[in-house]
């Protein structure tokens, strides 16, 4: 991983497909580019860093002082000597203020400003005050480390009295769902990468394979493949929503061994029983066979988390820009909730849907990813914002 400068700049965990427009510029003559992460390399001139697609077109400016390599999706980055974190779309997480960012896991940082040290999530919460806040242990502290403490990462805040305050850091996801942080359920945990020899890192799909893996979604099909052209089966889309169902509401399917006349028979039962999928939507002989996008749409909108989403994307002009998708058709509304709320943007710049299509598991890797981690999400149109996420 390449750095210039002499600031501190660590690599983060936590993800979006990169959408161009018509307008990206090739990397500037003279420019040097460096190895690809999850689909996006490092390109510097003249001290100056940015960020460069497949193509060596420049997607993020060359503007920085220094960068790190994009990670889960997020990178930190150096303006001016303040360090922030940004998406694959530029889109800052955490504005570029701290001149300390150190990542620990489920999205959050150690950070300090001046004398004054706490910890910064990338996604914000109400902090019951009315007000929307990424900051989870105030800025006011003396220092701030994680350690190593008789087997297990503690997380320690100390008072400029040398009052200590200890967290485990296997404490940190369930503090983050009790404040009300977005994507608790499915923190991000730091240094997990999957290494399949069929993804590269230019491919664009390296990041959902990434952040859906990291966070317990996919695995692979053995023998190190995670095998991204292949099709996903209806049986595989409902063990699928089953288990992020279950993540989000904290109960045992996810955690139980599941039993039944097929390998799949605990999952439908359990997306029928939490109103996911109804008893006979589908029969016996359709669990083996590809889904539908349009099928696997339907399910995914049906589950607790897109339910709850906030939406990203303006509901009238989804409705007007989907040019395969018939207002009151069957499933239409699901598959614009998925589009509103960022989980979808279609398999062309025209936010083409293709209902009858199948999905491949690189596709729904990335549906997966967004689902779960709120900062992966698609800005349609406009700059991506946070703040929409929060409830």
């Amino acid at each position: 991983m390449k750095r210039s400068g002499g600031y501190r700049l660590l690599a983060v965990v936590l993800v979006l497909c990169l959408t161009l427009g018509g307008g990206a510029l090739a990397a500037p003559a003279g420019a040097t580019v460096w190895g690809y992460s999850e689909g996006l390399a490092q390109c510097e001139l003249g001290g100056k860093w940015g960020y460069v697609n497949g193509k060596k077109e420049v997607v993020i400016p060359l503007q920085y002082d220094s960068i790190v390599s994009f990670t889960l999706g997020v990178a930190a980055v150096n303006l001016g000597g303040k360090l922030g974190v940004i998406r694959q779309d530029g889109a800052y997480l955490l504005q570029p203020e701290y001149d300390t960012l150190m990542p620990i896991d489920c999205g959050l940082y150690i950070a300090q400003k001046g004398g004054g040290w706490g910890v910064v999530s990338i996604l914000p919460y109400m902090d019951g005050r009315g007000n929307v806040t990424n900051v989870i242990y105030d800025l006011t502290y003396s220092s701030v480390t994680v350690e190593e403490q008789g087997g297990t990462r503690v997380l320690t805040l100390t008072n400029g009295d040398g009052a200590m305050t200890r967290v485990p850091v296997f404490d940190l996801p369930a503090l983050l769902v009790r404040k009300g942080v977005p994507s608790a359920q499915f923190p991000l945990t730091r240094g997990k990468l999957p290494s399949f020899s069929d993804v590269s890192q230019k491919d664009w799909y390296a990041l959902w394979v990434d952040v859906a893996y990291n966070v317990g979604l996919v695995s692979g099909v053995g023998n190190s493949r995670f095998n991204p052209n292949g099709t996903i089966t209806v049986a595989e889309a409902i063990q699928l929503a089953a288990t992020i169902e279950s993540r989000y509401r904290d109960d045992s399917f996810h955690t139980s061994a599941q039993t039944g006349p097929n390998w799949y028979t605990g999952a439908v039962n359990y997306c029928i029983a939490s109103g996911v999928i109804r008893s006979g939507q589908f029969s016996q002989s359709d669990y083996t066979r590809p889904i539908t996008r349009l099928e696997m749409a339907q399910i995914f909108a049906a589950t607790s988390p897109v339910k709850d989403m906030p939406v990203l994307n303006s509901a009238s002009r989804v409705r007007s820009s989907i040019p395969d998708v018939k207002s009151g058709s069957t499933g239409a509304e699901s598959v614009y909730a998925l589009y509103e709320k960022g989980i979808l943007s279609g398999v062309d710049s025209s936010l083409t849907f293709n209902p009858t299509g199948t999905m491949t598991r690189a596709e729904a890797a990335a549906l997966a990813a967004r689902i779960a981690r709120a900062e992966q999400r698609i800005a349609l149109w406009g700059s991506y914002d946070s703040a929409q996420l929060v409830k």
